[in-house]
């Protein structure tokens, strides 16, 4: 890892529908906000209570821009790890700053969630991606007739 870079692995909830944008080489970009939210047990009342969130804007380059976009929505919970870094902008004349992570593998958390992996071969694009694509090699796995939520994820039925 380079010497000043701050990684980050974080979990949590897609709070907004990821949003693509076409770059100028051809390539492409997603982004969507992530809000982790802490759970710890009250002892008072004998419940699990919300404690503290986190919200970050993830960012997804190429690759996985389009398998993220084809494979995950609004409200799945999934693991992000990637390189986090403040953003400074203009906000007509006051400087704020956003906090984001630059992506570099994002998956459904497992935990709360079954998935079907499609291996993708060099060269070839996701079903449902922008361009059209020879089908995607994939491997056969055992449902178990949980409440599906989105492309290739499915919820947990608990």
């Amino acid at each position: 890892m380079p010497i000043g870079e701050t990684y980050l692995n974080i979990n949590g909830r897609i709070a907004t529908e990821p949003t693509r944008r076409e770059l100028d080489d051809g390539g492409e970009s997603l982004g969507f906000l992530v809000i982790s939210t802490e759970r710890r047990f009250d002892k008072e009342t004998g419940k699990w209570v919300d404690g503290h969130k986190c919200s970050v804007w993830v960012t997804c380059w190429r690759r996985l821009a389009r398998h993220v976009g084809v494979s995950l929505r609004k409200g799945d919970e999934v693991m992000v790890a990637g390189r986090l870094r403040t953003r400074e902008y203009d906000d007509d004349g006051a400087t704020r700053c956003v906090t984001e992570v630059d992506a570099y593998a994002v998956g459904p958390n497992l935990a709360r969630a079954t998935a079907t992996v499609v291996r993708v071969r060099a060269g070839t694009h996701v079903a449902g991606a922008p361009e059209a694509s020879p089908a995607p090699e994939t491997r056969e796995q055992p449902r178990v007739a949980p409440e599906p939520c989105s492309a290739g994820v499915v919820r947990d039925a608990a």
